[in-house]
């Protein structure tokens, strides 16, 4: 190209773009935002992702979030003295260290290393406290170098080598020797392998100088000692014993050797937080594995030289794999609304380009007809859409990686670029494709049109392509942990084979209306539904745009509502209630009137609940739970949990044989014959009459549900309080927990309180969580934005023809509310096809979808391991099901019948001439 066409090329640009500076401005804007937006979604997503990453490694322990390598050692090698240097100890740490390879990251200034007895060893001291007679405390003697550095002196003096041969000196921190009665020269006796003792003196109590450094926290019970549950001892009555440690001097380390199960050597490197992305955590958990029991268990041995060098698989990789369960199964379900987003926002954009290319129709034709050929033609078109596009996109990439400066650059420069081609290429293609057709402009009339065959194979295409997608989903589900976008697209496909069959059967109300119509007298009607079947074929772009932006802000308002609702029945179905207050034997006399009094307290039961039960030959464990039956009825229907509760089919059981309602796996074992039940107040003989699959009472397992009056009667000889309650069941939506908790602390130590409140907090608060549900939450607003700025350019799209005709009917003398409501049928149909559509869509897509979506991901954290997850499904939203919609078809008729008006302001001639050149 010669230098006078460029000149001339850069001139005619400039001089297109001074003659439509506001669709230049609106094309700038567009793009720019959407390139934003576009390039800041994945580095949002990254940054909630590793901000819960390093929050959760952050908040563990120094041996949580390393990785712990050992050695054990039961004989000392040789006859060297100590056969644990701590130069070995620190070479073979430099080694471990530089052998790991990244992505895992060690922080090799917070490493760790020592060594210790591999048992813990009975101590035996005078002033030892033993809370249980029989069990001695536990010792670990403890040899950390570094000691002067993290420890100040209380009293005494640090430990050196003991002179004698069965001695050992050693140190303890104030607060153990507080807790324990040991003090400054107290000696401990360990036994050893030889069947002899090992003297531990105490030289001196010393204190940590930095309570969180990781001298402390690398070993348990560094700092305090612990009391231990002795295992299988009495739930009612535990026995314990005291569990410490002491620090002996390096020099000394070769004294637990003689200890039973010998030395651990052991080295603890927390990993670097900073260097750590959760997108890297599949690959740790691989890296650990093979350091684990792997190839690179093998060559850390070779590097280090020690032949029992072991990486245990504890530590970083045990916190590591939860999260890694819980992003993967949260990535599909956000995947599904960045695809939704992004469709919208695509969407959009065409559209934006179709609006341009529109309104250049005729100046291009008229450039062709004068010999400009198609070629140069869509440069000089793409030149000038490209002067707008590529700076904007440019800036609003920019500025995403800016503001959001956590996460990967990648996938944020891709999509900007996907978005600086669609927004490049969309008015120049458009604009060649309009401006092939001369001639007189042909009538594309929805309620005419005539569909090509090529336009049905593509529809059937379509349609086939979102069956498939549907199925796969169904079959799939989105708990594979994989983010598969096929799958992920499925609203988005859901919506677009809505669009197509909608645009099917527009035509249809409208020729059914058209013709009753024009037999009124007043010409509004008639007139307004007769342009709304001159409405062009093109409006399948926006009506797709709002079926896809109602669809993904329903869909987005159905995972949150899923969620919320799935913590409710899991906090309702562990506690009863709003409150649960347990007794061990049976509740205090007159508590159930103090409950009543406390503030947000509605309704209050009171049962008894005899659990530890088995059947008899089956050996099913159940729970008995004996009830005052309209009480309990009310306490179901408050709760919800289980269907109508029979009150009346407990009646009776004058025959010896008590009605009952029991679980499923039950009413199976007692179908045949009646069934004996071993209370507290002796064995009793039930029938089943009733089945229920939960039950306040019972938060999991089987159970059988009588009538306490009935129960009373059968065992009238016995002493009445075998059958008081020991559970008591409150509700109330503004509940008092606090006051309820102190109440019952105050009545008797030994009542547990639960409160629905605090348990369904514990199910969620993850960031994880909170930065999925921020993606959904932006998704959504970003669906609802674009949404509303597809329905103004469809509006705008068809604004200069629909002036001109309010001019025209205005000269004719119709009237301003007359011209108003015309404005408002005129697109009036569309819109209210695509609410009506997003509607219909947004209810299949949830219908559909939901045995597919696990929600569990974002409605329970790692810690709900004993949760109800069944509640955790798809749930039908009102509000983000109707509102967006209704929005719509305001903003369409507010918009609609403000035109009009201004078009009645303006004159008629101005209006007119405008008409005639569009």
């Amino acid at each position: 190209m010669t230098a006078s066409r460029v000149r001339r090329q850069e001139s005619w640009t400039w001089a297109r773009l001074r003659a439509a500076p506001g669709g230049a401005l609106a094309l700038a804007a567009l793009v720019l935002v959407t390139a934003f937006l576009a390039a800041a979604l994945p580095r949002t997503v990254d940054a909630y992702e590793d901000a819960a990453l390093h929050d959760m490694l952050r908040q563990a322990s120094l041996p949580d979030r390393s990785v712990n390598a050992t050695v054990e050692v039961q004989v000392p090698p040789g006859v060297d003295e100590n056969p644990f240097p701590e130069r070995d100890l620190a070479a073979t740490e430099n080694a471990f260290v530089h052998a790991v390879r990244p992505p895992l990251t060690l922080d090799a200034s917070q490493g760790v290393h020592g060594v210790r007895n591999a048992d813990p060893a009975r101590a035996s001291a005078p002033e030892l406290p033993r809370p249980s007679r029989k069990y001695d405390p536990r010792m670990t003697l403890v040899a950390q170098p570094r000691l002067h550095e993290a420890a100040r002196l209380v009293s005494g003096r640090l430990p050196g080598t003991a002179k004698r041969a069965g001695d050992v000196e050693a140190v303890l921190t104030a607060d153990t020797a507080k807790r324990l009665g040991v003090r400054t020269g107290s000696t401990i006796q360990l036994p050893t392998t030889n069947g002899g003792l090992l003297t531990v003196r105490v030289t001196g109590i010393v204190a940590p100088r930095d309570a969180g450094a990781a001298f402390w926290n690398a070993e348990p019970d560094l700092r305090s000692p612990t009391l231990v549950t002795v295992p299988g001892s009495s739930r009612s009555d535990p026995e314990h014993y005291w569990h410490f440690s002491a620090l002996i001097s390096t020099d000394a380390s070769a004294k637990v050797l003689e200890l039973t199960g010998g030395a651990l050597l052991y080295w603890h490197q927390p990993v670097d937080v900073t260097e750590l992305a959760a997108h890297d955590v599949p690959a740790l958990l691989d890296r650990l594995t093979s350091l684990t029991g792997g190839p690179d268990a093998q060559r850390l041995r070779d590097v280090t030289g020690t032949p029992g060098f072991t990486v245990a698989p504890d530590g970083l990789a045990s916190l590591l794999a939860p999260f890694d369960r819980e992003r993967a199964a949260a990535s599909p379900l956000v995947l599904v609304a960045t695809l939704g987003v992004g469709s919208v926002a695509g969407v959009v954009l065409l559209m934006a380009g179709g609006l341009m290319a529109a309104r250049r129709r005729t100046e291009v034709q008229l450039l062709r007809v004068r010999g400009g050929g198609r070629a140069a033609l869509a440069l000089r078109l793409l030149g000038e859409n490209a002067l707008i596009v590529l700076p904007c996109a440019v800036a609003g990439t920019a500025l995403a990686l800016v503001l959001v400066p956590a996460g990967r650059s990648g996938m944020a420069i891709a999509a900007g670029a996907v978005v600086t081609m669609v927004a490049t290429l969309a008015s120049p293609v458009r604009t060649m494709a309009l401006s092939g057709r001369f001639g007189l402009p042909e009538r594309e009339d929805l309620a005419e049109a005539r569909p090509s065959r090529r336009r049905t194979v593509a529809e059937l295409t379509i349609a086939v392509i979102v069956i498939a997608t549907v199925v796969a989903l169904r079959r799939r589900g989105t708990a594979a942990g994989e983010a598969d976008p096929f799958t992920a697209a499925a609203p988005v496909l859901v919506a677009v084979l809505a669009a197509l069959v909608l645009l099917r059967l527009y035509p249809l109300p409208l020729r059914m209306l058209a013709r009753p119509a024009a037999r009124l007298r007043g010409p509004v009607l008639h007139l307004g539904l007769a342009r709304a079947g001159r409405t062009s074929s093109s409006a399948a772009l926006p009506l797709l745009a709002l079926l896809v932006a109602l669809a993904v802000t329903s869909f987005g308002g159905s995972v949150l509502a899923g969620v919320e609702a799935g913590r409710d029945h899991a906090a309702m179905r562990a506690v009863g209630a709003d409150a649960r207050i347990d007794s061990v034997n049976v509740l205090p006399a007159g508590l159930a009137e103090r409950v009543r009094k406390v503030r947000g307290v509605r309704h209050i039961t009171s049962v008894r609940v005899e659990t530890g039960l088995s059947t008899v030959p089956a050996g099913t464990s159940y729970s008995l739970v004996i009830v005052d039956p309209v009480a309990y009825g009310e306490l179901v229907s408050a709760t919800g949990l289980g269907a109508p509760f029979p009150a009346r089919a407990l009646a009776g059981g004058d025959d010896g044989v008590l009605p009952a309602v029991v679980s499923p796996r039950l009413a199976t074992e007692f179908r045949r014959a009646d069934a004996t039940v071993l209370a507290y107040a002796g064995a009793t003989k039930v029938r089943a009459v009733a089945v229920q699959d939960e039950t306040p009472a019972v938060s999991g397992g089987e159970f059988v549900i009588v009538s306490a009056p009935a129960m009373a009667r059968a065992h009238a000889d016995k002493p009445a309080a075998l059958l008081d309650p020991t559970t008591l069941f409150a509700t109330g939506p503004t509940l008092d927990g606090r006051g309820l908790s102190a109440l019952a602390r105050q009545k008797d130590a030994g009542l547990t309180v639960a409160l629905r409140a605090q348990e369904r907090a514990r199910f969620g608060g993850s960031a994880l969580q909170s930065g999925a549900r921020d993606v959904y939450l932006a998704a959504v607003a970003g669906a609802a934005g674009y949404s509303v700025l597809a329905l103004l350019l469809s509006l705008l799209h068809h604004a200069p023809q629909r002036k001109a005709l309010l001019a025209r009917l205005r000269t004719m003398g119709m009237t301003g509310p007359g011209r108003q409501w015309l404005a408002v049928l005129d697109m009036l149909p569309q819109v209210l096809l695509g609410a009506i559509g997003g509607i219909l869509v947004s209810l299949a897509t949830v219908s559909l979808l939901r045995p597919s979506v696990d929600l569990t991901a974002l409605a329970f954290n790692s810690r709900a391991t004993n949760a109800d997850i069944s509640g955790a499904v798809l749930r039908i939203d009102t509000a983000s099901l109707l509102l967006p919609a209704a929005f719509l078809v305001l903003l369409a008729c507010v918009v609609l019948a403000v035109q009009a008006w201004l078009t009645g302001r303006r004159g008629e001639a101005t209006e007119l001439r405008i008409g005639e050149r569009s």
